[in-house]
């Protein structure tokens, strides 16, 4: 109901006893009697009131009582004693004869029951919804534990593959050192061994130098001394032979962190992206930022689901950036970086532009810059890094430089391409590479032998070709899914694993223009990198 109680003259009460209107300021919820000062001492002294719930009068819960008047807030001293349909109003008498005459009206009382019973509807479905949320709720707390538990089931795991792992450590160095002492024992005994009779001929000469000194007393024992050092001392040449072992050396394995890596455990989130067809209609643009005005981007590197590295034309250094354009680090160099691709969470390899024939690691932790490799006489383009840990590097030319962790290199061969420009490793082993060749820049695949399985020169899945394509720098996702940007027709292609045919995933309305560079972050959403310094996270 309207309250206009507060600015009215107050209602005033008639006690239920005494029938006085002074100082009616209580109510009797059990008696459901209005009372003054004076009656409610002598009720709540009562012997059968004195437990009685009394209460001030305002906080009445009077059961089947007729409302409360009202003041009419237009003609103040009267009572709202109807309700006005078409307004939506008290209203009192005067209300109803002269601003409501022609309007839909009720008795209050009538409309109060009306209004009870509505609020009753509303207390039901309140207290419904109450005990869903308390259910939902519930569920949510339950889920909460599951997870707590999940969790701490998968720390427990970690930290015993931990042990597992330290274990078989100690056993490897505790097999290798008690081989060391075995070794230890049997050189030493060696050496005893080939000591004794060195040893032996010392007493012996020992006990001849005690009688050639003694020798000088008589002329007769002079004689039969040097006698008997004549015939003795061949018997113990100098020409000792040379009983030196070579010494054991321990020649230190290099640790193969992927191997660790595998041999320890991934951990597998749920809320990864799903494999979905990808639908030109469905694409949606999370951002939209630009970096450096009318500055190529390069290339992208994203790390997480929110951030990605860039490489700027002309720019001495690596940027950081989240997509909603901020910076997030920086990272200063004294040349301009070209082709990044991370090494696990905390190195960066780079190459150069314009190209040249080392490629840098960039410590993140620190920002301390070492020569990864050197790959003379071919110049190093762009790189990337499969699942065994192994780097690719394309050349300008038909062959392509495989190194191993260290910066060895491992092998070579040829794509197949007149120019081998851009490199992308699949999951499934398998080498997607861009490059110029008989057909213009297109794509080939490559199996792990280095054997080309297929050629895309534009075959598209709706029958027609691309024509005048430049293809640019190409990436894959963890699918298998090639994603070829073309510089000319403004598009980006998706090459799905087995299929020969590609589709196209933009339309005008997305309104990229040049796209240099395509890369896809951990939750599957695809960073493009244009000629104008603009950068478009999309969601597909």
């Amino acid at each position: 109901m309207a309250s206009g109680r507060s600015a009215q003259k107050p209602v005033s009460y008639m006690c239920s006893l005494c029938k006085k209107r002074d100082n009616v300021k209580w109510f009797c919820n059990d008696c459901q009697q209005d009372l003054c000062d004076q009656c409610k001492e002598f009720h709540t002294r009562g012997t059968k009131t004195k437990s009685d719930d009394v209460v001030s009068i305002g906080k009445a819960n009077r059961q089947n009582a007729k409302p409360l008047p009202e003041v009419c807030k237009l003609h103040p001293g009267k009572l709202c004693d109807g309700y006005c349909c078409d307004c939506d109003m008290l209203v009192c008498l005067m209300c109803l004869s002269q601003t409501h005459k022609h309007h839909n009206w009720k008795n209050l009382e009538d409309e109060v029951i009306l209004k009870q019973q509505q609020i009753k509807e509303h207390i039901t479905k309140i207290s419904a919804k109450i005990t869903l949320f308390k259910n939902e709720t519930l569920l949510l707390y339950r889920a909460k534990k599951v997870a707590v538990d999940n969790i701490d089931g998968t720390r427990t795991e970690v930290n015993s593959q931990r042990i597992k792992l330290k274990y078989e450590v100690d056993q490897i160095a505790n097999a290798v050192l008690a081989e060391v002492s075995s070794l230890e024992k049997e050189q030493l005994a060696q050496y005893d061994k080939v000591c004794q009779p060195f040893e032996k001929k010392i007493g012996e000469l020992t006990r001849l130098l005690e009688k050639a000194e003694m020798a000088n007393t008589s002329c007769v024992s002079m004689f039969e001394t040097e006698r008997l050092l004549r015939s003795t001392l061949p018997m113990y040449d100098v020409n000792v032979e040379n009983v030196s072992r070579q010494l054991p050396n321990f020649v230190a394995g290099s640790i193969a962190r992927h191997l660790l890596k595998e041999m320890f455990g991934v951990l597998i989130r749920s809320n990864q992206y799903e494999k979905i067809d990808i639908d030109s209609n469905h694409i949606q643009r999370l951002s939209k930022f630009t970096v450096n005005q009318q500055t190529d981007i390069y290339d992208i590197c994203p790390v997480d689901d929110r951030h990605a590295w860039l490489s700027i034309y002309k720019h001495k250094g690596l940027v950081l950036v989240n997509r909603d354009s901020l910076i997030a680090a920086e990272v200063t160099l004294d040349f301009c970086p070209r082709g990044i691709a991370m090494v696990g969470t905390t190195d960066v390899l780079i190459t150069q532009d314009p190209c040249r024939t080392s490629i840098y690691k960039v410590s993140l932790q620190n920002k301390k810059l070492t020569t990864f490799a050197n790959i003379s006489p071919h110049h190093a383009r762009d790189i990337s890094i499969n699942k065994t840990g192994e780097v690719f590097v394309t050349t300008g030319t038909p062959d392509i430089v495989v190194l191993n962790q260290s910066g060895t290199t491992a092998r070579k061969f040829s794509c197949g391409l007149d120019k081998s420009l851009y490199i992308s490793c699949l999951s499934s082993g398998h080498l997607g590479v861009m490059g110029d060749g008989h057909a213009g820049r297109h794509i080939i695949l490559i199996d792990e032998s280095g054997t080309a399985i297929h050629r895309w020169t534009g075959e598209l899945d709706n029958g027609q070709k691309a024509r005048d394509m430049f293809l640019c720098n190409i990436t894959c996702d963890k699918y298998n899914r090639l994603f070829i940007p073309d510089l000319y027709n403004n598009q980006v292609y998706v090459l799905s694993s087995g299929k020969k045919q590609a589709r196209c995933i933009l339309d005008q309305k997305y309104g990229i223009d040049n796209p240099l560079v395509v890369s896809v972050n951990t939750c599957g959403n695809v960073w493009i990198g244009c000629r104008d310094g603009t950068v478009h996270v999309m969601r597909l």
